[in-house]
């Protein structure tokens, strides 16, 4: 992961982190702009979290801005980009007026783009981050952030996106056949251990 670019390590956390907004922003019946605009506050806090998970420079923090897709003002989730949130859960095109397909695309994507997150944040914790200390617990309140962007009405708490972050990514990471340099194989592990011990402390 050492030769990572900081704006690819920026777009594993930014693409997630888009598509919890508009997860957030149909979960709640607003248009996007809107429901940027009124979490502006949480989201602003978030992101702070997320430079200094990944020593961001001010130039890749504006990458958020400018790409989001409320920067042109149109501020619409169509349901193609529901879709790629929510893993094509739904066959296309889905039926959103269904309020049970509706739910469950916003259930998937809920977990799927969380999941994706908190792989991002650990990745860009560990190329140019604080260190496990600092960075373990910086994780686990950005993605708890993160989550409160969502579904109100759908709880999922940190503890939840940390296992199943944990079975998703890692078995491939750290199989003895995986083709990973041991300095990233000892670099998951150490955040993977730490993450669980900050949950287990009673941040989940």
């Amino acid at each position: 992961m050492a030769g990572v670019s900081e704006r690819g390590l920026a777009y594993d956390v930014f693409g997630p982190l888009w598509a919890v907004l508009d997860l957030g922003a149909v979960a709640r019946a607003e248009p996007l702009t809107t429901f940027v605009a009124t979490h502006r506050a949480e989201l602003d806090d978030l992101l702070e979290a997320v430079r200094e998970i990944g020593d961001l420079s001010p130039e890749a923090m504006r990458l958020f801005e400018r790409q989001g897709g409320w920067a042109d003002g149109a501020g619409e989730v169509t349901a193609e980009s529901l879709m790629l949130h929510s893993g094509c859960i739904e066959e296309y095109p889905p039926d959103v007026a269904v309020p049970l397909v509706l739910r469950r695309m916003l259930g998937m994507g809920a977990d799927l783009q969380l999941t994706r997150l908190m792989d991002g944040l650990v990745g860009a914790a560990m190329v140019r981050g604080p260190g496990v200390e600092r960075g373990a617990p910086l994780v686990v309140a950005a993605v708890r952030s993160a989550g409160a962007l969502l579904d109100p009405h759908r709880a999922c708490s940190v503890s939840d996106v940390f296992r199943m972050w944990r079975v998703a990514f890692l078995p491939e990471v750290l199989r003895p056949d995986a083709p990973t340099p041991e300095a990233v194989r000892a670099g998951v592990r150490a955040y993977a251990h730490a993450l669980e011990e900050v949950l287990l402390d009673g941040s989940g």
